[in-house]
């Protein structure tokens, strides 16, 4: 059986012997009501305090803060997708990097699925995090995701790409990482004035300039 990966959710900053992950717990009924659940997430669940966890490290080159302090970072980071973001913005604080971040966050619901409500309300409050956008799916008629987030900011979100402005996205491959796309090209149509193929082209360009990164699963 292969190793599960998860993304890093600390900075070795803040904590030179603390790696924090950020961890969904998988178990549901299967179709004849029998309980079913995940190898690794129940395992480290249900695990006592103290209970030794073999890991290894997998580097991932580009999924990164801006080397450059100024640079402004866009994340998008629904679910546990919001992981490396949190250690994205304790390196920025601990370094003093004063560049602008700006977090899209999604969940079901704003009352039991905000994720780090508390740590990114100080990011907010002592600028390391410069905007934060949230889209709970559930709390309201019609659901609402982190790219219908994107295009209603679709305005200053090409601002900031134009400002040079890194993108990154984590989370689910199936479906939100390619709904995210589209709706960076979306944005790149309406507001940069680009046809379809230009916005692809555009997009393409970020991503061979390591500006638009993805960590998704």
């Amino acid at each position: 059986m292969g190793p599960r990966l998860y993304s890093i959710s600390s900075s070795p900053l803040t904590d030179p012997h603390l790696v924090s992950l950020t961890v969904s717990v998988v178990r549901y009924e299967n179709l004849h009501g029998r309980p079913r659940q995940g190898v690794c997430s129940p395992f480290l669940a249900d695990a006592e305090q103290d209970t030794p966890v073999p890991v290894h490290v997998q580097r991932s080159a580009h999924f990164r803060p801006p080397a450059d302090p100024a640079t402004p970072m866009v994340m998008i980071g629904p679910g546990t997708g919001v992981a490396p973001f949190i250690g994205f913005l304790e390196q920025r604080r601990a370094l003093g990097h004063r560049g602008p971040g700006w977090l899209f966050f999604g969940e079901q619901h704003r009352a039991t699925d905000f994720y780090y409500e508390e740590e990114l309300t100080g990011f907010l409050a002592d600028g390391t995090l410069a905007r934060l956008d949230t889209a709970f799916s559930r709390d309201q008629r019609a659901k609402v995701y982190v790219q219908d987030r994107m295009r209603e900011h679709g305005p200053l979100l090409w601002s900031w790409l134009q400002d040079g402005a890194h993108f990154y996205v984590c989370g689910d491959a199936s479906r939100m990482a390619k709904d995210v796309d589209q709706a960076l090209r979306d944005i790149a149509v309406v507001h940069g004035g680009l046809d379809e193929a230009g916005a692809a082209a555009y997009v393409k360009q970020l991503a061979s300039e390591k500006r638009y990164v993805r960590d998704v699963y």
